[in-house]
């Protein structure tokens, strides 16, 4: 049965799934603004129009140039982040508890994927599961 301090250990090793899923969204809002901005330039003509394409693109562009620095900003805690938790993982002795966590936490594997990978039964999954938490040491960085 998972305990306070699992659930906290659980906390600690989820960051880098969060993380890496926000960067993922801003990615998608990164590929957003840059379709837009692609939409606005395949419409210009040799026709005078008016200032507010042009000021569009300017403001798409911007807003590429800021989503860019923080996706860049975001990978660089994102790597550091996984190396420590990585570190942490690999202080765990026992091979098949280390793997647990390695797929569960790094690789975002559902318990029942690891199951499969590792030719266990799932309920014994979740006591190596259980185990690697209970090995797990979190120290602060």
């Amino acid at each position: 049965m998972l305990t306070d301090i699992h659930r906290e250990k659980i906390t600690y090793l989820n960051q880098y799934r969060y993380a890496d899923k926000e960067i993922d969204r801003k990615i998608r809002e990164l590929e957003n603004w840059k379709s837009k901005i692609y939409n606005v330039t395949s419409t210009i003509s040799d026709m005078p129009k008016g200032k507010g394409r042009a000021d569009t693109i300017a403001s798409g562009i911007a807003n590429i140039n800021e989503i860019e620095e923080t996706i860049n900003s975001d990978i660089d805690v994102l790597v550091n982040l996984r190396k420590n938790i990585e570190t942490q993982i690999n202080k765990v002795k026992d091979l098949k508890q280390k793997e647990v966590l390695k797929c569960r936490y790094l690789d975002f594997k559902k318990f029942e994927e690891i199951a499969v990978e590792l030719k266990i039964d799932i309920r014994w999954i979740y006591r190596l599961h259980e185990k690697a938490l209970d090995n797990l040491t979190i120290e602060s960085h």
